[in-house]
């Protein structure tokens, strides 16, 4: 038995309480486990937690709904049920283990006791679990050395072939050392670089390796473990030639924009290759067009648009990603001719307002009248060109 019991956040702890006071009601012990256990013996308050019983977790989890006045979701195919308030979330899940037929296989799963429940998971640091009270915290489970792993600073897997099983593992090892600022165990890097060279990762699907990706850019700087992957070559497994952000972005949309725009021509397949959110994905490929064709927008830019355009693009005129001042209707009036010649004046009005030869309607109606060459037009009314 371990004599070390972190504190619960005070948040949490009236929760977590009534739950494992029912527990006990139900003859289910009930253990908060991984990173949440992690981050309470590093003294981080999170209320993301993960609760694990020895058998169905489905009544304990609609009690807990009715309780709080929260809703339980079932997700995914290992029987997990979440439920979700403003300030916390609380997964609830059956002890198991798992088997991985195939490298980067989804596992096949079945019951098992916390203990092996514990030995099937990442990194020592994430393989200890709290018993929970009506009282309190009562023991905690640490089979692995994941407390003597945490003080001493070091990220250790639990196994050899752990990236074998998992390579989405290697991600999470970036995720961690960055954030936590710990030192990878020794072999934990050429594991890695063993997964990569067998060709484990690139099994994985688009789905998981999105979900990685987010999860790295959800940080609040990604730029350590981004470089981590980089420096293994993981990196290109999402797609090739892929780059960390510049600084300055603060969301992981902003983020993404900016890895799809440093990949220039093949930015527009590095989007289409990962499974994003269809209204984020049709903005962010307008963004590329209007970097890559590099003229002002037809249209009014969204503001995350505008953001990722001025940091690539940080000397751009203050006009250049406003909406084209000219339009059609001008073309007609002052006598362009319809036609090829009618698109290309307007591409070349954009062209010139992104350069900033083009800043007001004022100039834009000079620079129209000087390309048409003085043809004649029916002058509109308060046009602003006197």
């Amino acid at each position: 038995m371990n004599p070390v019991i972190p504190r619960l956040p005070p948040k949490a702890r009236p929760l977590l309480l009534r739950i494992a006071a029912q527990a006990q009601s139900l003859a289910l012990p009930l253990y908060a486990v991984g990173g949440c256990v992690r981050d309470w013996l590093l003294g981080r308050p999170t209320l993301d937690i993960d609760l694990v019983v020895e058998g169905d977790p489905r009544g304990l989890a609609e009690w807990a709904a009715k309780a709080f006045d929260a809703r339980a979701e079932s997700f995914g195919q290992f029987g997990t049920w979440r439920l979700l308030k403003k300030d916390w979330r609380l997964d609830f899940a059956r002890s198991r283990r798992e088997e991985y037929p195939e490298p980067a296989s989804l596992p096949r799963v079945s019951p098992a006791p916390i203990a092996q429940d514990l030995l099937r998971r990442d990194f020592t640091i994430n393989a200890m679990a709290l018993l929970l009270g009506a009282e309190g915290p009562e023991r905690l489970l640490d089979p692995a050395g994941g407390l003597a792993d945490l003080r001493a600073g070091l990220l250790r897997f639990l196994h050899a072939e752990s990236f074998r099983d998992d390579p989405t593992r290697v991600f999470r090892a970036a995720r961690f050392l960055a954030r936590l600022r710990l030192k990878p165990a020794p072999g934990l890097w050429a594991s890695a670089r063993e997964a990569l060279r067998r060709g484990w990762p690139e099994r994985l699907s688009r789905h998981r390796l999105l979900h990685e990706l987010w999860r790295i850019l959800e940080e609040k700087d990604p730029a350590a473990a981004l470089e981590i992957l980089a420096r293994l070559g993981y990196l290109d497994v999402i797609f090739k030639g892929l780059r960390p952000p510049p600084k300055g972005l603060s969301s992981p949309e902003e983020r993404l924009g900016a890895m799809a725009l440093q990949l220039g021509p093949g930015g527009k397949d590095f989007l289409a290759s990962l499974p994003i959110e269809k209204s984020l994905a049709l903005l962010l490929r307008e963004t590329l067009l209007v970097a890559a064709h590099r003229r002002a927008p037809r249209k009014k830019l969204a503001p995350l648009s505008r953001r990722l355009l001025k940091i690539v693009f940080p000397r751009l005129p203050r006009a250049a990603l406003s909406p084209l001042v000219l339009d059609g209707k001008d073309l007609s009036v002052w006598g362009a001719p319809s036609g090829r010649e009618f698109g290309a004046l307007l591409e070349d009005a954009a062209k010139a307002q992104w350069e900033g030869r083009i800043r007001s309607r004022a100039e834009a109606i000079r620079w129209l009248k000087k390309r048409l060459g003085g043809r004649s037009g029916v002058r509109p009314a308060g046009d602003g060109s006197a």
